[in-house]
């Protein structure tokens, strides 16, 4: 099914801070994930499906995905939720064969004052990638360079079902390798947020390369069809390589405005 995008009012009188939420579909088995992203007052929001990776590049203020419904910031940490804000989803159901209705719940928990940092999430994406036939291993990479001093909190890797692995490292500015998280293997029915016991540091500057393996061989018992070239496509049978990546900065920039956003695979 193509993506449905609703949208609420938050009809907020006033700035909200976010200190944990949740998100609950009412019919979880025809609920393949969910993307919630808050809106400013008047800006606009389009119904259409789209496939090219910006949307998923914006990153996410809420999520829900298999393994992976909920969030509770730290203490001093949380997300901003301004006065006359709009929340749009963008849900991907999956049809099970029988006629199902869906009511899509989104609870907060707000903060009692303002925190000391503000929590972003950014994509580090490609969508130029090409998966031969049969391949057991290939790799694809994507890298983004900071144009800010940003303190990563997590991560959480995404793929579709030939996900085989995935990996972040940093470069940093004096070219000092860093491996910053290794997934072996990688389930795309268990999509978990990796959060570090304390935040890493990464300078202005720094290259950030997310590199994603896929198994694209008949050895994939999940694989849907092991004889198909696969691409970037937003439905299950089709592939994203898209890292998300969770920090804070002091300032107000964000990753959307990093040098070399549009990410290059090979």
């Amino acid at each position: 099914m193509p993506y449905q995008t609703l949208v609420a009012e938050t009809k907020l009188t006033e700035d909200k801070w976010i200190q944990a939420y949740e998100v609950q579909p009412t019919a979880r088995e025809v609920v393949h994930h969910v993307i919630i992203k808050v809106r400013q007052p008047g800006a606009k929001v389009s119904s259409k499906e789209a496939d090219d990776g910006a949307d998923e590049r914006e990153g996410y203020f809420a999520i829900y995905v298999p393994g992976n419904d909920h969030a509770v910031f730290p203490k001093g940490f949380g997300k901003k939720i301004p006065a006359g804000a709009t929340v749009s989803f963008q849900i991907h159901y999956t049809p099970n064969g029988k006629a199902t209705t869906d009511q899509m719940q989104l609870g907060f928990v707000f903060a009692k004052e303002p925190p000391r940092h503000t929590i972003h999430v950014a994509g580090v994406a490609s969508m130029n990638f090409s998966i031969p036939p049969g391949a057991p291993n290939h790799e694809v990479n994507a890298r983004i360079q900071l144009p800010f001093d940003a303190m990563v909190t997590g991560f959480m890797p995404h793929s579709h079902l030939r996900g085989k692995a995935a990996r972040y490292e940093a470069t940093l500015p004096d070219g000092t390798k860093k491996l910053l998280l290794d997934v072996p293997r990688y389930d795309f029915n268990w999509q978990l947020h990796y959060q570090f016991a304390e935040p890493v540091r990464l300078p202005r500057g720094t290259t950030l390369t997310y590199t994603a393996w896929y198994d694209n061989s008949a050895n994939n018992p999940a694989n849907p069809d092991p004889t198909k070239t696969v691409g970037w496509g937003s439905q299950t049978f089709d592939e994203m390589m898209l890292g998300y990546v969770e920090y804070y900065v002091l300032g107000q920039k964000t990753l959307t405005q990093a040098k070399g956003g549009d990410a290059r695979a090979r």
